[in-house]
């Protein structure tokens, strides 16, 4: 116990120092100058004179470092993130690229890769950012996954594992350390790596996915429980396969609550059957009342559990940001679930700019991660921009895109030009899951929901409300393939299109898209906004 204190007292006065010599120079963030426009607020370090330009920029060079640059385990063959939580390199000072991290986080990082990088294959049309994502999931099916018979959590992957070690099985540290403990696993990453599976087979169409993410859902609806002020209607910790509880709240119910309305929203496609759908439906609705009850964080804002190398939180002492941010997320994007959605997102907002929101040493505000790590980071930062775009499109306050400008504007500091992401200037070694799995996405839907801040003459699909399967960016004509039929898409164009068709078949302009199927035109300064909408056809054609 001496050693460990002596161990955790060194670490502490590293960290000190690290951010004593940040703070040091006020000039600079993580590696690059800092710039300020003339009404005092900062600007990106790239192309700081052209609001929104640097957005699509830094996503380029993360993407383009995971894939190019990020070297393999030596031992193993693998790339790092398959290993490790973190690593250094030499923006820190250091000769190579190298892993770290107490404890790995697998379920975390796969599942956020897979939005972000299917995000951004479907912006650009390369589709070698799915190969990446079907490698990450495959190595969780193979080397991260419960056996499916006789365990209280089946089939289930595991949220986290032993530093560079190429199986996962939770980690043999737990408690006070940080950690889930061995063949221990989080159910809200359950829902997280089930959406994740879900979402690559509407992308391919191969069983194999379905069957992952179905083991997730069966898991999930065999273990819900009755939710209340000290256990939620799933735990934290359990064992998987004992089912034995360590650790009883987690706010986290999102993500299986987004894998059951996906179920339900390819039904069609997939044809569950009734009786599974039905009991998909009762799990759901049971766990969306507690949500909102006087027990759930939405009344009671008791927002934790998220993070699996923090120590165990019995008290509940500890509050996180990425839940009642992804919460506001979700009601923006659902609002037919809450009649009140405009005072909750507005509420959730506030609560968490209010108690993450950090004016740093340099003066402007940053988001930060939890009650436990109160450190300005670039992931935490860009997911609260993303929310307030998405909320300035939906309400066009513009105290919401002015948020969101300022915010993104400060988390591209943590992007160096080689495409290394920083925590953030405070902490310069870099996540796999803060910089790469969880930021990218964000600026993706920025871009998204502020159209305008998508570089001049490109042409992108921005959104879609179905998975887009295939896109081809061709001299002429845009071509994509949804998996369902009825779907409404987002692209910013340089030039309004000459015809735009579903399976061959012409769609109409409507701009007002009253009509089922039909398009819109939005005239921007450079190009503009096209909305698709379509029920009966999956292939798309746009050609000028």
């Amino acid at each position: 116990m001496k050693k460990l204190k002596i161990a955790l007292l060194i670490i502490l006065m590293a960290i000190s120092t690290l951010q004593i010599n940040a703070f040091e120079n006020k000039d600079s963030l993580c590696t690059h100058k800092l710039i300020l426009n003339e009404k005092n607020q900062i600007v990106p370090w790239y192309k700081p004179t052209v609001d929104g330009a640097a957005y699509a920029h830094v996503v380029k060079l993360a993407s383009e470092f995971l894939r190019d640059v990020l070297p393999a385990d030596e031992k193993s063959g693998l790339k790092l993130y398959y290993l490790y939580s973190a690593f250094n390199g030499p923006e820190m000072g250091e000769k190579n690229y190298s892993g770290r991290g107490s404890a790995n986080n697998p379920a975390c990082v796969f599942a956020g890769l897979t939005e972000s990088l299917m995000k951004y294959s479907q912006y650009t049309g390369d589709r070698s950012y799915l190969e990446m994502i079907r490698g990450c999931l495959d190595f969780m099916l193979e080397n991260g996954t419960t056996p499916l018979e006789n365990w209280k959590w089946g089939g289930c992957p595991y949220a986290s594992g032993n530093p560079g070690v190429p199986k996962f099985e939770g980690t043999s540290h737990y408690g006070g350390g940080g950690g889930d403990g061995h063949l221990f696993l989080e159910p809200d990453k359950v829902g997280e790596m089930g959406v994740a599976y879900l979402q690559f087979y509407q992308i391919t169409e191969e069983k194999i996915y379905l069957d992952a993410a179905l083991n997730c859902a069966n898991a999930l609806a065999n273990n819900v429980r009755e939710g209340n002020n000290k256990q939620s209607p799933w735990p934290f910790r359990t064992h998987a396969r004992s089912g034995v509880v360590s650790e009883e709240y987690c706010s986290n119910v999102l993500p299986p609550i987004k894998l059951f309305d996906e179920l339900a929203r390819i039904e069609s496609r997939i044809q569950l059957g009734s009786e599974t759908q039905q009991r998909y439906k009762e799990v759901r609705d049971k766990v969306w009342k507690w949500l909102y009850h006087w027990d759930g964080p939405m009344r009671s804002y008791v927002w934790k559990g998220y993070f699996e190398d923090v120590e165990y939180d019995h008290e509940n002492r500890n509050r996180v940001q990425i839940t009642p941010m992804e919460m506001a997320r979700y009601l923006i994007q659902y609002p037919e679930y809450d009649p009140f959605y405009k005072e909750n997102v507005t509420s959730l907002i506030h609560y968490c700019n209010a108690s993450f929101g950090t004016q740093n040493a340099w003066g402007y505000n940053a988001q930060c991660e939890q009650y436990f790590c109160m450190t300005p980071m670039g992931s935490h930062t860009a997911r609260y921009a993303s929310v307030c775009a998405m909320w300035y499109a939906h309400n066009k306050e513009e105290w919401y895109k002015n948020e969101a400008f300022e915010n993104f504007n400060w988390a591209t500091y943590c992007t160096a030009k080689t495409g290394y992401v920083s925590v953030g200037p405070e902490w310069p070694s870099s996540w796999f899951s803060d910089g790469y799995a969880d930021y990218i996405k964000h600026f993706m839907d920025g871009l998204a929901a502020v159209p305008e801040w998508v570089p001049a003459g490109e042409n992108h699909l921005l959104s879609s409300t179905s998975i887009v399967q295939r896109i081809d960016y061709n001299k002429g004509e845009i071509v994509y393939r949804t998996f369902m039929p009825a779907s409404t898409e987002v692209l910013k164009l340089t030039a309004i299109p000459e015809k735009v068709t579903v399976e061959g078949k012409i769609l109409k302009r409507d701009d007002l898209l009253k009509s089922s199927e039909g398009w819109s035109w939005e005239k921007l300064p450079n190009g503009g906004v096209l909305r698709i909408k379509h029920q009966e056809g999956r292939t798309v054609k746009i050609s000028w």
